[in-house]
């Protein structure tokens, strides 16, 4: 037999097979809730541990760093930034960064 056609008879099957091992070994994806960089309803983001952890029915606030605006349930239109910015927070249209 030619060597070249018996090579393409080994290559096509173990080329198929290369392809599924790599599909097989990639890693798995895992979601987190809510979803990281945005995510959250109503138009509100928040980056970092436990920001914005009990916002209710608060609309459209950023929060960027460590416990920035953990208590704001209600709040709206308001921006944090640094590590416990605006923490006990609770009205409308607060900005603070670094406080």
């Amino acid at each position: 037999m030619n060597p070249l056609i018996q090579f393409k008879r080994i290559s096509l099957p173990l080329l198929i097979v290369t392809v599924l091992v790599c599909f097989a070994l990639l890693p798995e994806a895992h979601g987190v809730t809510p979803a990281p960089d945005g995510g959250y309803a109503n138009g509100n983001t928040a980056e970092g541990l436990n920001a914005l952890l009990s916002l209710t029915t608060g609309q459209f606030n950023t929060a960027l760093g460590l416990n920035t605006l953990k208590f704001d349930t209600t709040g709206g239109f308001n921006t944090a930034v640094g590590v416990q910015a605006l923490f006990h927070n609770n009205g409308q249209q607060q900005h603070c960064g670094r406080c």
